[in-house]
């Protein structure tokens, strides 16, 4: 056998070997499959031919931007379009913050107060979501993700960037610093999907058996969606409220995104999250109910440069129900490591 065909399968299996890897591929297989095996197929028809309107939380947008100096912004990466907010100078350090599934760019609103003057915000809704662009024909699992943010950086011409990403974003944050490392300064991830913990949620024995909260298609689905990612129930009810109609309107376009999410699953033969090699900041609610805290261990041990925050009386949106804490927390971590 050639020594370059022997070099390549050495490479191969020390690669499936990883600590990392296997825990990367035993969570999508172990909740991803079981969700998908049990889970209703999403009405493709409905899902093409789904079209965006108007929902509550864009009408924030002129109103912060006046009061801010928030400038919404759009560009076409390849196929896809992307909305965004930024702020603040380019000669400030790049702030990259990433939400989570079934949320937008404006969830990210309430840390804006407390972290400006200090960066240059970069805030997208990440395609598929929000007011990017959405279409049935493209693929929306986590590494097209990561790379179609790659390709926005590269044409914004954010050479250095520190990065936040909750839930699912938080997953995308960290394939992005995995595999960008060259652009990635610090990474946040908060409450980040992407690794199993020693212990899981009920939501996530829901999804084995094809349940998911996440997707709600009424009123009373919503107030089960909010509460279950917010430890307190006042701002579960008022986020009830807001979101109610959105998240109606999006359910076949977010039962397809969840499960482009679950079955689409990272290419673990690729740099994972153990292969991060800059300073890290794990934060996580005490009190999250969709990814257990002890999750925010097992990412804490396999980062070699990774310190924790955890944020007590808190759920899975840290930014929405602690932002001042949140916030601080952000900013020492990110200046010390500029």
């Amino acid at each position: 056998m050639p020594e370059s065909i022997k070099n390549k399968r050495t490479r191969r299996r020390t690669v499936v070997e990883r600590e990392g890897a296997k825990l990367v591929d035993q969570y999508f297989d172990h909740v991803g499959e079981g969700y998908l095996r049990h889970a209703p197929h999403p009405d493709m028809d409905k899902v093409a031919n789904w079209r965006p309107k108007i929902w509550s939380l864009n009408t924030l947008n002129p109103w912060y931007g006046g009061l801010m100096g928030v400038h919404r912004r759009r560009s076409g990466v390849g196929k896809d379009k992307i909305v965004w907010l930024e702020m603040g100078s380019v000669a400030n350090p790049t702030l990259l913050l990433l939400h989570g599934f079934a949320a937008a760019k404006e969830h990210w609103l309430p840390l804006m107060p407390f972290l400006a003057g200090h960066f240059r915000l970069l805030i997208p809704d990440l395609p598929g979501w929000g007011e990017s662009g959405f279409n049935a024909e493209r693929h929306y699992g986590l590494e097209e993700q990561t790379e179609r943010l790659a390709h926005w950086l590269a044409e914004l011409g954010a050479s250095r960037v520190n990065v936040v990403g909750n839930s699912m974003g938080g997953a995308i944050a960290g394939l992005l610093t995995a595999r960008h490392p060259e652009i990635i300064s610090s990474l946040v991830l908060m409450d980040a999907l992407g690794l199993p913990g020693e212990r899981h949620t009920d939501f996530v024995d829901d999804l084995l058996m094809g349940k998911n909260r996440l997707v709600p298609r009424d009123p009373a689905g919503v107030l089960r969606l909010t509460d279950v990612v917010f430890y307190n129930r006042a701002l579960a009810a008022s986020a009830a409220f807001f979101s109610a109609t959105e998240l109606i309107h999006r359910r076949d376009v977010n039962a397809f995104l969840f499960g482009e999410m679950v079955s689409r699953r990272p290419d673990y033969h690729k740099s994972t999250f153990e292969d991060i090699k800059t300073p890290v900041l794990v934060m996580w609610g005490e009190e999250d109910e969709v990814l257990h805290p002890s999750c925010a261990y097992t990412f804490a041990r396999l980062i070699k440069r990774a310190e924790m925050h955890m944020i007590p009386g808190v759920g899975h949106l840290p930014m929405i129900e602690s932002p001042y804490v949140c916030a601080n927390s952000i900013k020492e971590f990110v200046h010390r490591h500029l």
